[in-house]
Parts: structure tokens; sequence; C-alpha cells
């Protein structure tokens, strides 16, 4: 792992935050009281996976190719400078990325096609180069949508990171209310601790920063689930072919 790669996540410059995209399911049927209410059985939980036995580095790149094949997961980042919530998969990214004091706007990803709706600070952020609360479209060969699609690191599905630089196993502890293996990385006097699942699958569970404030901490959840709307925003318009963010 090459110490860029090692923190594209903390370190990316811009940050997504999902587009959470909830359906309720509900059931009307009237209970029937003739009959005892079923027992609802708990889940047996997750069985140990023996990966805190392994070399840190393995560890590592064990937890980065069980994320890839997920499919898809829930990423979360919380930085000095933006605040992220991505529903992502290879193909697909839906998110709202909050950059605080200078605005936030909604991505949609499907393919190679990009769509964004700002809101009014970062509007005038972009100088009113697109509008406001209304939808874009473009690719990433336009400047300004490929500055906000890079919020969606995709290449975790297609090409996940693996260590080529020396980290150190810690104890097993919490993280999230699952057991999980710290994993270090040392770089510049400052340490990133990547938490791995002791149990079930051996997924990258989260990025701890408490050592490094500047880099955010990250939390990986929902594994498997769906990543994106079934179809893209059906209002967009195509944003000036000199944007930037």
């Amino acid at each position: 792992m090459n110490t860029a790669a090692a923190r594209r996540l903390p370190l990316a410059a811009l940050a997504c935050t999902a587009v959470v995209l909830t359906m309720t399911a509900c059931n009307n049927d009237s209970a029937d009281t003739s009959k005892p209410a079923k027992q609802t059985s708990t889940a047996p939980a997750a069985k140990a996976n023996g990966v805190e036995k392994l070399p840190a580095a393995e560890i590592y790149n064990k937890a980065m190719r069980a994320n890839a094949e997920a499919g898809s997961f829930r990423e979360r980042m919380d930085r000095a400078d933006a605040v992220t919530d991505l529903r992502l998969s290879a193909t697909e990214c839906t998110g709202t990325v909050d950059k605080k004091e200078l605005g936030s706007f909604d991505i949609v990803i499907k393919g190679s096609d990009t769509f964004a709706k700002v809101d009014q600070t970062l509007a005038k952020e972009l100088d009113n180069k697109v509008p406001a609360t209304k939808w874009i479209h473009g690719t990433r060969d336009n400047s300004l949508m490929k500055a906000l699609a890079s919020y969606c690191h995709q290449e975790q599905f297609t090409d996940p990171d693996t260590s080529s630089t020396p980290m150190t196993k810690k104890a097993i502890r919490d993280s999230g209310g699952h057991r999980a293996v710290p994993v270090e990385l040392a770089s510049g006097g400052r340490t990133l601790t990547y938490l791995v699942s002791a149990d079930g699958t051996s997924n990258l569970l989260a990025v701890d920063s408490s050592d490094n404030t500047a880099e955010g901490d990250i939390t990986y959840s929902d594994f498997g689930s769906p990543s994106a709307p079934r179809s893209p925003p059906t209002s967009s318009k195509p944003p000036p072919a000199d944007g930037a963010a």
C-alpha cells in the first residue's frame, strides 16, 4: 500500500453524504388473536473468524477484499471540513456532500453518468455557474462533475487496496458493537487505525483517526445492501464545461 492509497478515504478532496432513500414496510393486516403470537427468534451471533491470528498486513488486505466482495456498502465520514454518508457499489453511488460553510450537494452516479444538485451556498461558491437546488447532469469529462464524483471512491470495489507498508496489529476492541481487530498505519508521526471485524466476514468496519484528527473518521456498514436508486433523477441540466468545485 502506498501512503496515498492507504489514506485515500480520509484524505479525499471531496466528501459524499448519501441521499438516504428509505422505504418503510407497512403491514395493515389485523392481528389474529385466535392464535398465540409467534415467538421471534434471535439470530445467533456471528462466529469468530480468527482474523486476529494473521499478520497485520494480511488482516488489512483481507478486509479490503471482503469489502470489495460485498458488492456494496454504506460509507460515512466525519472530518473537520466535511461530513459524508455514501451508498456505494462499483457502478453506482448516492450521496449528499456537506462541506459545511461552503455548502452541500446531492449526488447520484449511475454508470458513466453523474447527476448533482447543489444548494444555494455552494452555487454561490461556484459563482452561480450552476443553478441552485436543480439537478445537473454530465460525465467525468466535465471538470465540475469529475470533482463532485471524486467523493465516490468506487475503486474500492474494482481495485481494492493492498498493503506494502509496515502495519501494527493491536488487541481486539469494540467498534460500533462489533469485535474488531485494530491494524495501525503510522505516517508522519501520526497513526490511522483500521478496524477489521473479528466475527463473521472480516470486513473493514471503520477507520479511526483519533491520533490524526485532520484525516477524519470513517465507518462502513450495510454490506451488500442496494447502493443507489433504480433510476437517476429525470430532471437534469448539463453544467458549464469549465465548472470546478
